[in-house]
């Protein structure tokens, strides 16, 4: 039987040739959306407890109800 040698092939070098494809562009969140979702969790932090008897389901509708009419959301100030 003939022994099985392992033959080492050398990496081909890169060449910079070719034409390369531009990547996806970087989609960049609105600041104004990230202030306004800021405004609006402190909010429901600061008036959680007038809710404190209801589960936490019906605290965050009750909070939401009373975030859309508030004067601290950005939407009712526009």
């Amino acid at each position: 039987m003939a022994t099985a040698t392992t033959k080492t092939t050398t990496p081909k070098a890169t060449t910079g040739a070719g034409v390369k494809k531009a990547g996806r562009p970087i989609k960049r969140k609105n600041n104004n959306a990230r202030v306004a979702m800021v405004k609006m969790q402190t909010f429901f932090k600061e008036n959680r407890s007038k809710y404190k008897d209801l589960d936490f389901k019906e605290q965050q509708k009750a909070l939401g109800k009373d975030w859309k009419a508030s004067k601290e959301n950005p939407k009712n100030s526009a």
